[in-house]
């Protein structure tokens, strides 16, 4: 029986025309905040699994840190966008590389280059550093500019002294070792984003970038494999695990007024011990 009385609908078996009208109501209402919730979740599901899954691959391009500081940006990354911070930024270089890759097909090259790289890596994230860019064989590397180091001048000539040490050991496909030119330098940089609107890079600029780079090159005058600056000198200290300095005076890098004070460190005899710093599992040749 149907009624519009509610105290009859509430005394007797009686349909209540408005109760029911409001049920359905209820019933269409929860339904559709329901629906919404459920798309929205969706939605938020897919996007963090997006993210993911494109950080996961930009990382292959760039370093994962990287990846991840632009990746998690809380609003969209623009041309200038950066920060100042001291760091220490280290510039490495294969020594010959032009006679190598004259004597190597394109294929060769590529597979020679990636058993050089991946070694390199290995021991550049062991200590810390950030591979910020490649170019053709060398390699722009940055220690406390992506992620906190307080020992980054320490780790960068712990690195290069490493690489010196795999570069003696090592025997690669072309069937020999590959020397490696390193040229480091300490203090302030600017990180971030270069380029225009529709195509950017995230890497370091700045003087003391430009020194780091102009070292690297030095060391084809003094027939050295590692140069440093005086920041860099002062800001390492005393290590058992690092060679004395050797003066190398004041030069005036190309493209600078001011001359600057440079250091050498001759071959590290007991390399294993730098090897050992930041792991227990020395890295083994493949000779």
């Amino acid at each position: 029986m149907i009624t519009r009385d509610y105290v009859t609908y509430l005394t007797s078996n009686s349909i209540l025309i408005g109760a029911e009208v409001d049920k359905i109501i209820a019933i269409v209402l929860v339904t559709a905040v329901l629906a919404i919730a459920v798309m929205r979740a969706k939605r938020s599901f897919i996007r963090a699994v997006t993210d993911e899954i494109a950080a996961r691959d930009l990382s292959r391009f760039v370093s994962p840190e990287i990846a991840n500081r632009i990746t998690h940006a809380e609003q969209q990354i623009r041309p200038g966008d950066g920060d100042a911070v001291n760091a220490t930024v280290m510039f490495t270089d294969i020594e010959g590389f032009s006679s190598i890759s004259e004597k190597l097909s394109p294929k060769e090259l590529a597979t020679m280059l990636n058993e050089y790289f991946t070694e390199t890596s290995a021991l550049i994230s062991r200590f810390g550093g950030v591979i910020t860019q490649f170019e053709g064989d060398a390699m722009l590397i940055t220690f406390n500019a992506v992620t906190p180091d307080t020992d980054h001048a320490l780790n960068a000539v712990r690195t290069a002294l490493a690489i010196q040490d795999l570069s003696e050991r090592r025997i690669y496909s072309h069937g020999s070792p590959l020397k490696t030119r390193c040229g480091i330098n300490s203090g302030e940089i600017v990180i971030g984003a270069i380029g225009s609107e529709s195509r950017l890079t995230f890497t370091v600029h700045g003087d003391n970038v430009n020194i780091a780079s102009r070292l690297e090159s030095l060391n084809k005058e003094f027939g050295t494999y590692i140069l440093a600056t005086e920041d860099t000198m002062r800001a390492c200290g005393n290590h058992d695990d690092i060679p004395k300095w050797e003066e190398r005076g004041d030069v005036t890098v190309r493209g600078r007024e001011k001359s600057t004070k440079i250091f050498s460190l001759p071959p590290l005899k007991s390399a294993p011990r730098v090897l050992q710093q930041k792991s227990d599992s020395p890295i083994t040749s493949r000779d």
